[in-house]
């Protein structure tokens, strides 16, 4: 029984790739035809298929063709598999940062389309964990935001500011923190857009006249929102 076999351009429709591709592969040496017939024409049959799925497999998952070559002539089975290992961790690794974004854009989307509503709502209750404690006396700078920002790639992240009587916390939200909890349900807030240090202090103080210790202050991502170098933080007031 003769075996089926099919042309470039009917490999190349099958994979969904284009021909040069397949010819690039061959010139690399990573396939070959299964004949060349007597007018030049290049035929494939299911070997070279199975080949071709495997060599666009290994692409999918980023390696070179270099790479490729090298676990197609030399590599075994435990190379193989230690190659697969090593890209499942790094598909995780994506997978996360891309939930993270993903959660970002959804936060950016509620910020943009609740920027005018008086309540700020909390669905479950928010755990802190602790970045950095200053005392009241001594005002958080800009250098103080990009130090802890830019060693931990904060700059879309809420922070949350507790506010005490003779100190504040930074802290950030986390699954596991444990320095401070923000109940759930939905606040009274007052936003105050600030530029300057002495603009925090000024709000700060005068938030302070109409809420108690510990004062919960939050820097959230409508800060992108605002004009100029200017950014906002939300005061949360009594819960409704």
């Amino acid at each position: 029984m003769s075996k089926k076999l099919m042309t470039i351009s009917e490999l190349a429709k099958v994979f969904k790739i284009n021909q040069h591709t397949i010819r690039h592969y061959e010139e690399k040496g990573l396939l070959q035809p299964s004949e060349i017939s007597e007018n030049g024409y290049r035929k494939y049959g299911l070997s070279e298929a199975y080949q071709l799925s495997f060599i666009l497999f290994l692409r999918e998952l980023g390696l070179s063709l270099a790479s490729i070559k090298l676990l197609i002539e030399e590599g075994s089975r435990r190379d193989y598999t230690n190659v697969l290992l090593e890209k499942k961790e790094k598909i995780k690794e994506e997978k996360l940062r891309l939930e993270k974004i993903s959660k970002m854009v959804d936060e950016q989307i509620e910020i943009s389309s609740k920027a005018k509503e008086e309540m700020y709502s909390i669905s479950y209750a928010i755990k802190l964990t602790l970045l950095k404690r200053m005392p009241l006396s001594e005002s958080f700078g800009i250098s103080d935001l990009a130090e802890i920002k830019l060693s931990s790639g904060l700059f879309m992240e809420k922070i949350y500011y507790i506010i005490h009587e003779t100190f504040y916390d930074i802290c950030i939200e986390e699954a596991k923190g444990t320095h401070f909890s923000i109940r759930s349900g939905k606040y009274y807030f007052q936003l105050i857009e600030i530029g300057s240090e002495k603009e925090v202090d000024k709000e700060i103080e005068h938030a302070l006249l109409n809420h108690g210790f510990p004062l919960i202050a939050i820097e959230d991502s409508e800060r992108f929102l605002t004009n100029g170098n200017r950014i906002t933080i939300k005061v949360l007031g009594e819960k409704k």
